[in-house]
């Protein structure tokens, strides 16, 4: 798994990583783990622990840096407490997404939403409003 990864990040690289988005063609990732006997899902896993994102759609997977989290967040993370604001983080995230890339998560939000109960979908709507979203 090791040699993939420094592989994957190799060429990242020498496609503009961190500096800008990367994208790789799907398919050819999960063929190429799977050559390795290598699941491409796990190694995307270990690239997020070390910072590396992704956004995946049919086509591609585009790799990218995390954002920093606030100083707020990180006062959170570290147990002192200190407000995050949620909205504020995900529209600067979503403001740096292409067209594609919000297709996807949207997507994906409607794909989650569809699995939920009534009761699910309810409870999370009275949470949006009480949030002042609703």
């Amino acid at each position: 798994m090791e040699s993939f990864l420094e592989q994957l990040m190799k060429n990242l690289h020498k496609s503009g990583y961190p500096a800008r988005k990367v994208a790789f063609g799907l398919e050819r990732l999960y063929e190429v783990a799977d050559a390795k006997g290598l699941s491409l899902n796990k190694a995307l896993d270990l690239l997020r622990a070390q910072g590396v994102e992704h956004h995946k759609t049919n086509e591609k997977i585009t790799f990218f840096c995390a954002p920093p989290a606030p100083p707020d967040a990180q006062a959170a993370e570290a147990g002192e407490g200190g407000g995050v604001d949620f909205m504020a983080q995900a529209q600067a995230m979503m403001a740096g997404m292409s067209p594609d890339e919000l297709e996807g998560l949207r997507g994906m939000v409607e794909g989650r939403l569809a699995q939920m109960s009534g009761e699910e979908r309810a409870a999370m709507f009275e949470q949006l409003k009480k949030m002042g979203l609703g």
